[in-house]
């Protein structure tokens, strides 16, 4: 890698065609662990540091015949908002002989699929991505790719995608359960309370999780018992999703709760409960009127 040194791939950044062309000639004659390397330490420079470009760079790797070479370039291209990255990411999603890439770029439409859900997309880049997604999201498909569709599906938030959703909480394979979870939290939709807060009782820690940030996303305050309940929870990352989905939903027991555990002596605990604590309405709002709920006329 002394050839492609860390201040040497920061040149690389807004690189225009003949800068692209130049990078190209050094990592095609690199190997293909050295590759990965590479492409790697661009991905993490860029999202370091927001200044730096490397989407045309990334996006000439697509090629690669590496494939967690061109994973890690889908990966990178999270701020990459062009038409033509999104054109770029289905064809890889629809055509990519391996399942990992074509994930990765499902993933990477998915991104699309939050801004069609914000309003910030055309009709003709929002019927694209649905479309993909859908497709993507079949049981015809390979389970990492359709869990993906499927958690991206949550954005769109239409009859079809919903019977998806209901499709891949009804599998037997734990993952694409999970998938539809996180899925449900990202519809926002309260119709998904009660099957969010039985899975937050769910032996796998995997689905306590996803059931956890889902709660979150919802904001329903009948989530809040259970999530103090998780906050004890012997895996890790679901407490630190439980402190998480209090800070969102808030009210008295849910502050509470997190100043209970900001006060408490597990300091990574203590940290996101801190954090939390920041999003709830009696730290920025005494009287505990939550904006969100007021309508503005």
């Amino acid at each position: 890698m002394e050839r492609l040194t860390h201040a040497a791939l920061a040149k690389f950044t807004n690189a225009d065609a003949s800068r692209v062309s130049e990078f190209r000639s050094v990592l095609d004659r690199l190997s293909a662990p050295e590759r990965r390397r590479a492409i790697h330490a661009l991905k993490d420079m860029g999202e370091e540091d927001v200044e730096l470009n490397f989407a045309d760079i990334l996006i000439s790797v697509l090629e690669d015949s590496d494939p967690v070479v061109r994973a890690t370039a889908v990966d990178g291209l999270w701020e990459d908002d062009r038409p033509a990255t999104l054109d770029r990411l289905i064809a890889l999603s629809e055509r990519d002989r391996e399942v990992t890439v074509r994930a990765a770029a499902v993933t990477g439409i998915g991104r699309f699929a939050y801004r069609l859900a914000l309003g910030d997309l055309s009709p003709r880049l929002g019927h694209r991505v649905r479309a993909t997604l859908i497709a993507a999201a079949g049981p015809n498909s390979p389970s990492a790719i359709r869990r993906r569709a499927v958690e991206h599906l949550g954005y769109v938030n239409d009859e079809q995608s919903i019977d998806l959703i209901l499709l891949a909480y009804r599998s037997r394979e734990a993952s694409l359960r999970a998938g539809a979870i996180r899925a449900m939290g990202r519809t926002c939709d309260r119709r998904w309370v009660e099957t969010v807060l039985v899975e937050c009782a769910n032996a796998d820690p995997e689905i306590r999780f996803e059931a956890a940030q889902a709660a979150g996303e919802i904001e329903d305050p009948r989530a809040v018992p259970l999530l103090i309940r998780l906050v004890r929870d012997d895996d890790r990352e679901v407490c630190l999703a439980a402190i998480a989905a209090l800070g969102a939903i808030g009210g008295a027991d849910a502050r509470d709760e997190l100043v209970r555990v900001r006060n408490g002596k597990e300091s990574v605990l203590a940290e996101a409960a801190d954090i939390a604590l920041q999003d709830l309405d009696v730290e920025s709002d005494p009287i505990g009127i939550r904006l969100r709920d007021v309508r503005l006329n």
